[in-house]
């Protein structure tokens, strides 16, 4: 058996996972993402490492990953914005970081007493979105993000 520099390893796994996250792999499933089926694995709500806020808890301006979708075998990222009390800021963006959608909405409750709740973005897709996943961009685009159990589900 190999042995490794105790160090040279820990430094080296901190260096490819000093963004890991959380995930709820129980609260996953599918979605329509940009006209097309993609798996979402949400990250999960916890206060361990990697874990997240539920949205209706998130601190102002704090960008958080609340989730990623597989769809055409590329990675995109979840990116969630409070901006007020009721309003947010939404991202999605490429594994690498190029911006695909960005739009704003509120926050509606449809049933306070499961935390179901749901927030319609209107924005636009960015210039790239085209390119990288290969579909008609329209502009406006919208986004509607449906949860319950506190945003612990979504869709």
């Amino acid at each position: 058996m190999t042995t490794y520099e105790t160090d040279i390893r820990k430094s080296a796994a901190a260096r490819i996972f000093q963004d890991a996250s959380l995930f709820g792999i129980e609260a996953s499933g599918t979605a329509v993402l940009f006209g097309k089926t993609a798996v979402r694995l949400p990250v999960a709500i916890s206060d361990n490492p990697g874990g997240r806020s539920s949205i209706h808890d998130m601190a102002e301006s704090q960008q958080t990953l609340t989730a990623v979708y597989v769809v055409d075998h590329q990675l995109v990222k979840e990116l969630l914005t409070r901006t007020g009390e009721a309003s947010y800021k939404a991202q999605l963006a490429s594994r690498d970081g190029q911006t695909l959608f960005e739009g704003t909405g509120n926050l509606e409750m449809v049933n306070p007493e499961v935390g179901h709740s749901r927030i319609v973005f209107r924005g636009k897709y960015k210039e790239w979105a085209p390119t990288v996943l290969g579909l008609e961009a329209e502009s406006p685009a919208q986004w509607e993000r449906v949860s319950v159990v506190w945003s612990g589900i979504a869709w």
